[in-house]
């Protein structure tokens, strides 16, 4: 970070906010200003919902088929046992997205198998990637990471992995932000998302990195307000947002609302 004060302000805090930046960072502050409040204002992250950990699970089932000596039937049962460790307040709703890993990995698993095999980390880690974003008008820049999903060096080629109950016509702002991100830190890659249903997969390269103006933006409102408030007045002010993000997880409301 560099000319940041009000983030440097919660960073030196040590209350959740990290010296670096991500596309879940600020995609979190554009949309819900309170669950950031809570993640890097008081370090307490929401907990994954069944649709995200139904997505973590086809994830590792997918490179575990795609690099392992494995069968699909033998990954898809690696990514339903991994499921099933998961435990969910809403047993219907873990059910429901349990439906769909077999099919969605079977479409995953049918438009990349025909590209190799992915460069993997050991231990399952995921290849990072860095850069500065940098506002030249109010001389400022910020340390931007991010994770890789699946990198194909030979083909130039980087692929993150989208599960969805709904294909949808047009990347979310918050995917095209995250897609610019990539491309910004590997220029010399092309970075396409795959979006795969239990019914059909499908490609998406929606945006460009003119995008980032849109961020720096956001970024000169976050900082302005790590400057303007401290975590707990920032949580005594602003209303909750009860979205999706608080399903299942009470004590996240009665902490944020708690006067």
């Amino acid at each position: 970070m560099y000319n940041l004060n009000g983030l440097d302000k919660w960073i030196e805090m040590k209350c959740g906010l990290q010296p670096h930046l991500s596309a879940s960072n600020i995609n979190t502050f554009k949309d819900n200003l309170s669950m950031w409040i809570l993640k890097y204002g008081f370090n307490m992250a929401q907990s994954g919902s069944p649709a995200m950990d139904r997505g973590t699970a086809i994830e590792q089932g997918l490179v575990t088929v795609l690099t392992e000596n494995l069968t699909l039937a033998q990954a898809t049962q690696r990514a339903l046992d991994l499921y099933d460790e998961y435990k969910h307040w809403d047993v219907d709703e873990h059910n429901k997205q349990k439906e769909v890993i077999a099919p969605i990995l079977n479409n995953a698993y049918e438009a990349l198998v025909d590209y190799g095999i992915p460069d993997v980390l050991p231990d399952g880690k995921q290849h990072m990637i860095e850069f500065d974003l940098v506002d030249t008008d109010n001389n400022w820049s910020a340390d931007i990471i991010g994770y890789l999903d699946l990198v194909y060096p030979d083909q130039g080629l980087i692929v993150d992995l989208k599960t969805t109950l709904r294909m949808p016509s047009e990347m979310s702002w918050a995917h095209k932000l995250q897609r610019a991100i990539y491309q910004a830190g590997k220029d010399n890659y092309t970075v396409k998302f795959l979006y795969v249903t239990k019914n059909k997969a499908e490609f998406k390269e929606d945006g460009d990195k003119s995008i980032l103006e849109e961020a720096k933006v956001l970024v000169n409102k976050m900082n302005n307000f790590c400057f303007s408030f401290t975590p707990n007045q920032a949580r005594l002010c602003i209303p909750l947002v009860d979205d999706y993000r608080f399903n299942g997880q009470p004590h996240l409301r009665e902490f944020y609302n708690a006067i």
